[in-house]
């Protein structure tokens, strides 16, 4: 089982058609390790709001995201299941980060409907 963590934005459900908080499991910033806050998994972000994680010093932080290219960074896209919290309907979110931060939702669709080029 890989850690987690969650992040939690307002976005029109393709399901049930109404604005409404989705909730993304990702991956990125997510390890069972952690510093004197706890670990780093399971824990809840708002869009926007910065991931607890190594310390830009440390030798671990450019783990935040062991799958990315270092080219792409600082931005990193992941595809992550999600679920509507009005209807409950299963979705996929493209969440962006920058660093640490997720900065941005790319698209919300149908966990049916996963995107080209992007692992499950």
């Amino acid at each position: 089982m890989s850690a987690y963590n969650w992040i939690e934005s307002e976005g029109a459900c393709p399901e049930c058609r109404v604005r409404a908080i989705v909730r993304a499991q990702t991956h990125i910033a997510s390890s069972f390790d952690g510093d004197s806050t706890g670990r780093f998994f399971d824990r809840t972000y708002p869009l926007g709001g910065e991931m607890a994680w190594w310390p830009k010093g440390d030798r671990r932080y450019l783990e935040w995201d062991e799958r990315a290219d270092p080219q792409s960074r600082p931005a990193v896209r992941e595809a992550c299941y999600a679920e509507c919290r009005k209807c409950g309907a299963n979705l996929c979110v493209v969440v962006e980060f920058e660093e640490i931060r997720p900065a941005r939702i790319v698209s919300i669709s149908l966990e049916q409907d996963w995107p080209v080029g992007y692992l499950r």
